[in-house]
């Protein structure tokens, strides 16, 4: 199994929010993408953890805001692991003045909803192009 980190023919990416209209968009986003992305789905930052350790994410879009487990304590704990500090963690909030919080829990990049989707795709790109 791969690591985390890394260029693997099919870079894996675990999408999660708790809004499925946004589930659904990143993933149509994502699928129509030539390197053939592997995605995964999760509807909370608990479910988020436990797909972490099976999928081996190399990029997690991360909503902020949801329930169970939010998306600062999920990054806080997936930067704070020796296997998992290696994924690049995008967040995504409807509420621009969480972004702080999850930039100091580790997260690679924020961006704010509704989503950019070339600028999420940008992002994705600048993920997976670091050595």
């Amino acid at each position: 199994m791969p690591a985390y980190p890394g260029r693997e023919p099919e870079p894996r990416v675990l999408i999660v929010d708790d809004e499925p209209d946004v589930v659904e968009l990143l993933v149509d986003v994502l699928a129509g993408d030539p390197r053939g992305f592997k995605i995964e789905t999760a509807m909370d930052g608990y479910e988020a953890l436990i797909k972490v350790g099976a999928f081996k994410p190399s990029v997690l879009i991360l909503d902020i805001v949801m329930p169970r487990l939010d998306g600062v304590e999920v990054c806080r704990r997936l930067k704070a692991g020796p296997d998992t500090r290696g994924i690049r963690i995008l967040g995504i909030t409807g509420y621009p003045d969480t972004i702080p919080r999850l930039l100091q829990a580790g997260a690679d990049a924020c961006l704010t909803k509704p989503l950019d989707v070339q600028e999420l795709r940008r992002q994705v790109d600048r993920f997976l192009a670091r050595p």
